[in-house]
């Protein structure tokens, strides 16, 4: 094993062969380092979790108000730091901080060859309208922000300059969320949790709430939930991003096999630009339905390979009503997709 397949862990770092991850004493994040793009990803303390006071005025488990931001309080406070990991496959050091009534505990990890960095966190949460964020001060900046939607993504401004980009201060967004441009960017991304801020360059992601209606103590209670930081050269798309946050919701689950057993896929698509999201039996008939959409919001032609016994197929609509019938030559189906296309392809022998 080569040192480029490692995570070396010292004192107050932990790198691998693409990024260098550095902290304080308090367990801000002080540098991430990018060795392959040769550039410094934070232009701030990074991971600071920060504490708002949340009182909208109506809607109290929906709404949060533009006011919440003026209140803030950055949770430094260190309780204790223990390296988990000399090094190896992964590198990790856990980080717990004490606020309020409310216990945080952290678990940073970096695998070899990652530009993944995760926060495994588990927290015991006991406050009363509070809004905790965690947020990451980058040296990238642009107009706009991408979130993901579900099947496809939708981009939001970074500034405050009209009352219509004001009005977006908290957007919904499902795994992830990307600021940069063409050449470079750092995406947030998360398992779990689905309100962001990107303002300038500093990217924020909605941890907990705790409102007391209709429920009083709703939110209360332990929590545990994953997010990740990922700088990438190139843009979200080319980068993997979407990739990524797909394999940080649904990791591989290891199963047995038989040793020198070979398998494929039951579809592959040529293409990372086409997702297949799901692949099921047809409610009616031995068939079977693979969804796909074309997840970077431009049109592609996309082969699908198969190696189920299927001889014949359909696109057909949600219902699994045919619509016309596509040629299968040595188990592949071509399609056509236009930007955030959806399809429905139904399998047949």
């Amino acid at each position: 094993m080569t040192r480029d397949q490692l995570v070396e862990v010292s004192d107050r770092a932990m790198e691998n062969n693409l990024l260098r991850v550095e902290w304080d004493d308090l367990g801000l994040l002080t540098s991430i380092w990018d060795k392959e793009a040769g550039r410094e990803v934070l232009s701030g303390a990074g991971n600071l979790l920060q504490l708002h006071d949340d009182n909208p005025a109506r809607w109290d488990a929906w709404d949060i108000d533009f006011d919440y931001l003026r209140s803030r309080m950055d949770i430094t406070e260190l309780a204790a730091q223990q390296t988990e990991q000399p090094g190896g496959l992964r590198g990790a050091v856990r980080f717990t901080r004490e606020f309020g009534a409310s216990r945080f505990s952290q678990r940073m990890v970096l695998d070899a060859g990652s530009r993944l960095l995760r926060f495994e966190c588990d927290v015991d949460w006991r406050e009363q309208h509070k809004l905790l964020k965690v947020a990451f001060p980058v040296t990238v900046s642009s107009d706009e922000a991408t979130y993901e939607t579900q099947f496809g993504h939708v981009t939001r401004p970074t500034h405050w300059k009209t009352s219509r980009a004001k009005a977006m201060f908290e957007v919904c967004a499902q795994r992830w969320a990307d600021l940069g441009d063409e050449l470079y960017g750092v995406a947030l991304l998360n398992d779990c949790k689905y309100g962001y801020d990107i303002h300038g360059s500093v990217m924020r992601l909605s941890l907990l709430r705790a409102p007391t209606h209709p429920d009083p103590g709703a939110d209360r209670g332990w929590h545990r939930f994953t997010y990740a930081l990922m700088p990438h050269p190139d843009d979200f798309r080319r980068a993997g991003v979407i990739a990524a946050a797909e394999d940080l919701n649904s990791p591989l689950r290891i199963v047995r096999g038989r040793p020198g057993e070979k398998r494929r896929s039951l579809v592959e698509i040529d293409t990372p630009q086409v997702i297949a999201e799901a692949i099921k039996r047809a409610e009616d008939s031995d068939a079977v339905i693979v969804r796909l959409y074309e997840a970077w919001g431009r049109s592609c032609t996309a082969r699908v390979r198969t190696t189920l016994p299927a001889s014949r197929a359909h696109l057909s609509d949600l219902l699994e009503r045919n619509i016309r019938e596509k040629d299968v030559r040595d188990g592949q189906v071509e399609l056509e997709l236009t930007p955030f296309k959806i399809l429905t392809l139904k399998l047949e022998s």
